[in-house]
């Protein structure tokens, strides 16, 4: 049995320390299977896994939350994406910057907020991000920053006149009833404990509240991080953009919309690969050495969060996945997470006809 192997295989995540547990989601246009192996919580007390625990989604919350809200914005003519960030944010500094920059990752700016984990008041990380260094040329390289993407996380709630996370629940994840989605979740039990964080903020396991230390101090809303979800609701936003904006008969998005999810916007080459690194809007675009794996097609969205997440949508074999962990629950120094994804892709694309065909017998 071709799926029990796939499951077999997640699994030996749990067995060779990768993380605790972790759920996850294989998704077609017309049916979902979810799974779960190994535990939530390891610390103080061993709890066992569900397929409704709810997991930290880290820098996934990059494109299911902001990158789909600025999409939104630009679907209701709201903003475009040569936008001026300082014309929605005047008081940043960096004038020539746009939000097609933010979504590329190619203002040049730090890659975060620096000192963050020890900053406790909300208007100093503000005034950091308003007055960012940015040490490298913009519209040159691609330079991965948590700062795009807080200050989109701004533009949504400015020019929508609704804060992130309200934005979101209306606009978006209501629509696809993805009703155990949000920022600062209320049901701490049924969340997945994160990291274990001694600073100058926080002592003491970290759950039911983000484990980025930038969006903590920020009250748990912010573009780059903050969001959490369940596999369940995770596949239903990946069933969505597998059917053209479609769900449940709602047409949450146009296809033109998701058509840009799979629309290159940069490139930037590595030595000789022939998959240079890309993106669209917020998207990375099966690039060199991608977490989707190596069989996926060319046409794979795909991102990553740093508590052990991971979504990929292949378009044109018309499958999606999610891999939803704690991998750094009690610490982050562990990376075995990072060499099992892209097995579990390649194993689950291997035998894609295989295993769609034993789900839908299953159900």
């Amino acid at each position: 049995m071709k799926l029990k192997e796939l499951e077999n295989l997640i699994q030996s995540g749990v067995d060779n320390g990768a993380f605790p547990g972790a759920t996850f989601a294989i998704v077609f246009k017309d049916q979902i299977y979810t799974g779960c192996v190994g535990n939530k919580a390891l610390y103080p007390i061993v709890e066992p896994n569900d397929v409704d625990t709810i997991y930290d989604m880290a820098s996934v919350t990059k494109v299911m939350a902001t990158s789909s809200c600025i999409l939104k914005l630009i679907e209701l003519g709201k903003i475009r994406l040569f936008t001026k960030v300082s014309d929605v944010i005047p008081e940043f500094i960096h004038k020539d910057l746009t939000v097609w920059n933010l979504v590329t990752h190619t203002t040049g700016l730090v890659e975060c907020v620096p000192n963050h984990a020890n900053i406790k008041d909300s208007a100093e990380i503000w005034e950091k991000v308003m007055n960012a260094e940015k040490p490298f040329e913009t519209n040159k390289e691609i330079k991965y920053s948590d700062l795009n993407f807080i200050l989109l996380g701004e533009i949504v709630k400015r020019v929508s006149g609704k804060p992130l996370d309200q934005f979101v629940k209306d606009e978006i994840f209501d629509k696809i009833e993805m009703f155990d989605t949000c920022f600062n979740p209320q049901d701490i039990e049924r969340c997945a404990p994160t990291e274990e964080r001694n600073d100058l903020v926080v002592q003491g396991i970290v759950r039911g509240k983000v484990h980025d230390e930038t969006a903590y101090t920020l009250g748990g809303v912010s573009g780059h991080a903050g969001l959490f979800s369940t596999a369940k609701d995770t596949a239903k936003f990946i069933q969505m953009i597998l059917n053209d904006g479609m769900y449940n008969g709602t047409q949450v998005f146009p296809k033109c919309i998701i058509d840009m999810m799979y629309t290159p916007l940069v490139k930037q080459q590595v030595g000789l690969s022939v998959l240079p690194l890309q993106r669209s809007v917020g998207w990375i675009i099966k690039d060199y050495n991608p977490a989707s794996g190596d069989l996926v097609s060319n046409e794979t969205i795909q991102h990553t969060g740093f508590t052990g997440t991971n979504i990929w949508i292949d378009r044109v074999n018309e499958v999606g996945f999610c891999l939803l962990s704690n991998r750094v629950h009690p610490t982050r120094k562990n990376l075995k997470h990072m060499e099992l994804r892209p097995k579990v892709a390649n194993y689950l694309i291997a035998n894609l006809e295989s295993i769609k065909e034993e789900i839908k017998n299953a159900n």
